[in-house]
C-alpha cells in the first residue's frame, strides 16, 4: 500500500524585522511571561496592553495624507506579515495536496485491503472444500475397510461353523456305524447260540 510523504512543515519565515522600542518591551515582557509561566491573568493583561498599543498606533496613522511619513520599520513589518501570510498560504495548498493524495490513496488502499480480503476469503473456502473432500474420501475408505472386515469375519465364521457343522455329522455317522456293527455282531452271536442251543436239544 502506498502513502503520500507528508509535507515539510518548515515555514521559510525571515527574520521578523525589529519595530519601536515601546513595542518591542510590550513583545519582549509578553515572550517573558509566557517562559515563565507567569499567572494567566498576567499573560492577558500583557496581551490586551499589545493590543491597546497596536491600536493606538495604527489610529494614529493617516494612511492616505501621511502615507510617506509611516515608519519604514512598521512598512517592514507588513512587509513581513504580507510574506509570511503567502508562505502560509503557500504551506497550506501543499497540505491540502498531500490531503488530496492521501485521501485518493487510501480510496486505492481500500480497493487493494478489499481485493485481500475476498482473494484470501476465496483461498480459506477452497481451502475448507479440500479438507471437506479429504475427510468424505477418508470417511469412504474406513467404511470399506470396516465393510470388507466385516465381510471377511462373516465368511470366516460360515466356513467354521460349515466345518464344525460337518465334522459333527462325521462324528454322528461314524458313531452310527460302529453302533450298528456292534448291534449286528452282537445280534449275529446271539443267532449263532441260539441256533447251538436249538441243536443240542434236539440231540438229547
Amino acid at each position: 500500500m502506498n502513502y503520500p510523504n507528508l509535507p515539510n512543515s518548515v515555514l521559510e519565515i525571515t527574520e521578523q524585522p525589529e519595530v519601536k522600542e515601546i513595542t518591542n518591551e510590550l513583545l519582549k515582557q509578553l515572550q517573558n511571561a509566557l517562559h515563565s509561566n507567569a499567572l494567566f491573568t498576567d499573560q492577558i493583561q500583557l496581551s490586551l496592553k499589545g493590543i491597546v498599543r497596536i491600536l493606538e498606533v495604527l489610529l494614529s496613522l493617516d494612511f492616505f495624507k501621511n502615507a510617506n511619513e509611516i515608519d519604514s520599520s512598521l512598512r517592514n513589518s507588513i512587509e513581513w506579515l504580507n510574506n509570511t501570510g503567502e508562505s502560509l498560504k503557500i504551506k497550506m495548498k501543499e497540505y491540502e495536496g498531500f490531503f488530496n493524495d492521501f485521501n485518493t490513496s487510501m480510496k486505492a488502499n481500500e480497493q487493494e485491503v478489499t481485493n485481500t480480503l475476498n482473494a484470501n476469503t476465496e483461498n480459506i473456502k477452497s481451502e475448507v472444500k479440500k479438507l471437506e473432500n479429504q475427510l468424505i474420501e477418508a470417511t469412504t475408505r474406513l467404511l470399506t475397510s470396516y465393510q470388507i472386515f466385516l465381510n471377511s469375519a462373516r465368511e470366516n465364521a460360515t466356513t467354521q461353523i460349515n466345518t464344525n457343522k460337518q465334522e459333527v455329522l462325521n462324528n454322528i455317522t461314524q458313531e452310527k456305524n460302529q453302533a450298528t456293527s456292534e448291534i449286528t455282531e452282537a445280534k449275529n452271536t446271539i443267532i449263532i447260540k441260539t441256533l447251538i442251543f436249538l441243536r443240542l436239544n434236539k440231540a438229547c
